[in-house]
């Protein structure tokens, strides 16, 4: 094990389909990614000793219109401590997609509401000034197309939030909380068959509309969804080079 996937998630399909398609856009082996699945409210993230990054996925959990309040706050409450915690050490790098970008928000003093929530779709991101320079997504193109839908959007980050990443639609798509911890509005992780077999977990939950599913799954085809996908890469790269920066 050299990196950690928590998937604040349940159901074993859609837990595998999350961890596959970790793998493909990470480059790591199964014997370098351990999946942790929180999956109820006493859920533990377990240790994080000699780990070089963590990756937290996406969830069903949402800020404005929370399903399960028991296992959503639980696990946030924890995720969120650990992130503090983690980025005052700075032992390793984190990296977020979609709901942990509203949940540092919410639980950080920033502000998330569904002013811009997204149906699942591409969306058109383009890097800020910090963007350009900060190491994760510095090497991306300053515009790029990204896999998403989400119902809340953070309308202002926390307070020690840097923003790299923007769009039309959504004006909150990356940011970087202190040093050591990325989050991103959209799915690195997925492509279009990625986004199309998460989906079908989740037809019924307001993610698009169920009358129009096939027409939802055929815009998803030829999408180039390249430099989105190679955040995670990144991210794993930047883990390896700066390990033990920080002791």
């Amino acid at each position: 094990m050299t990196f950690v996937l928590l998937c604040p998630r349940s159901g074993a399909e859609v837990l595998a389909a999350e961890y596959a398609d970790f793998l493909s856009y990470s480059g790591l082996t199964p014997a370098e990614l351990e999946q942790r699945p929180l999956d109820n409210p006493s859920a533990d993230l377990g240790s994080f000793d000699g780990v070089e990054g963590v990756f937290i996925g996406g969830s069903p959990f949402t800020i404005t219109r929370p399903v399960d309040v028991e296992w959503q706050e639980a696990i946030s409450q924890k995720l969120v401590d650990f992130i503090q915690v983690e980025s005052e050490r700075q032992r390793f790098g984190i990296f977020s997609t979609c709901y942990g970008t509203s949940m540092l928000a919410h639980y950080l003093d920033g502000e998330v509401n569904s002013k811009y929530s997204e149906s699942a779709g591409t969306s058109e991101v383009s890097l800020t000034d910090a963007g350009r320079v900060d190491p994760i997504t510095g090497a991306l193109p300053d515009r790029f197309t990204a896999l998403t839908g989400h119902k809340d959007s953070v309308v202002r980050v926390p307070e020690e939030a840097t923003l790299l990443a923007t769009g039309e639609t959504c004006p909150v798509q990356i940011y970087r909380y202190r040093e050591n911890v990325w989050t991103s509005q959209f799915h690195p992780e997925m492509d279009a068959a990625g986004i199309t077999r998460r989906l079908s977990f989740y037809e019924d939950e307001g993610y698009c509309d169920p009358a129009e599913i096939a027409e939802t799954y055929a815009r998803f085809e030829g999408q180039d969804t390249a430099a989105a996908n190679s955040l995670l890469r990144r991210f794993v790269e930047h883990s390896r080079s700066s390990l033990g920066m920080v002791s």
